[in-house]
């Protein structure tokens, strides 16, 4: 099957390189070029525009930065016309209400856009180890079933938004998780507790502890898992969710900025343990 990939970033590279590897016939555009050279290299197509993209595929999806990209990706006057009768999935970070709007603009042109919410990270894809939730019309869900199941497991969990909606609740657990860790380390580095000791204290209570907490001690953030760029959209998102459900949310604000700080500190792009450099700033403590 002809599948395009619109976004190349950490998590759309992962995915690429998963259908590749599950013998699919993969096009890729990014909006920097450069980024799908080595998509290239393993044997996938690059264009120019989304509406090529999205023309010469039976299937697109989007790993895009958020809905307002989701947006100006599909809506603009240039791939408005190429929608029509094209299945498109949204892997961007958005909320239910979001990619319920943009679905339906989408269908009054003719196309269809379904939504998945990724549970693991860019590694998983490319090892074909992904883990979906899938929320689209009952019309769709064995088309996305049979291209997702080729990279990984899925889980379909209700019409367009429902995957929003189920994601949400994971959102915390993943802010928490790695700031729990993140302060772990900074502590252990200030008091010289050896990493030994501090990973099988936190492997009793932190899942895959011993993933993050290598590089948090090395301070070596060049293996990207999740971006701190990537934390940030989580954030955003936990804390929109929170607040449409009247739940307080200065715990999730406070997280959210020390990723915004370390993203200022030039950590965007690496590795979201990268926040461990702003907790180690004597500045900041």
């Amino acid at each position: 099957m002809k599948i395009a990939i619109l976004g190349t970033g950490t998590m759309g590279t992962g995915f690429a390189e998963g259908l590749i590897n599950a013998g699919h016939e993969v096009i890729v555009f990014n909006r920097t070029a450069a980024r799908t050279e080595p998509l290239v290299t393993l044997g996938a197509k690059a264009v120019l525009t989304p509406s090529e993209a999205i023309a010469q595929s039976d299937a697109s999806i989007l790993v895009l930065a958020d809905g307002n990209a989701v947006r100006e990706t599909l809506l603009n006057e240039t791939t408005r016309s190429a929608l029509e009768g094209k299945k498109i999935i949204n892997a961007s970070t958005t909320d239910a209400d979001e990619i319920l709007a943009i679905s339906n603009e989408v269908a009054a042109l003719g196309g269809s856009l379904s939504e998945i919410s990724i549970l693991v990270g860019a590694e998983q894809l490319r090892d074909q180890k992904g883990n979906f939730l899938l929320g689209c019309d009952p019309s769709m869900t064995s088309f996305w079933n049979e291209i997702l199941t080729s990279i990984g497991t899925c889980h379909a969990v209700g019409g367009v938004g429902d995957a929003s909606k189920a994601e949400a609740p994971m959102l915390f657990g993943s802010m928490f998780i790695s700031m729990t860790v993140a302060y772990s380390a900074a502590l252990a580095l200030k008091l010289n507790v050896p990493e030994e000791v501090i990973t099988q204290q936190l492997s009793m209570f932190v899942p895959h502890v011993e993933y993050m907490l290598p590089n948090m001690i090395a301070r070596d953030y060049s293996q990207c898992m999740a971006s701190v760029d990537s934390f940030k959209d989580v954030s955003t998102a936990a804390i929109r969710a929170a607040k449409s459900v009247n739940l307080p949310t200065k715990a999730l604000d406070a997280i959210l900025e020390l990723y915004e700080e370390a993203g200022k500190r030039g950590f965007g792009s690496q590795d979201g343990t990268a926040v461990m450099e702003v907790l180690l700033d004597n500045q900041n403590n």
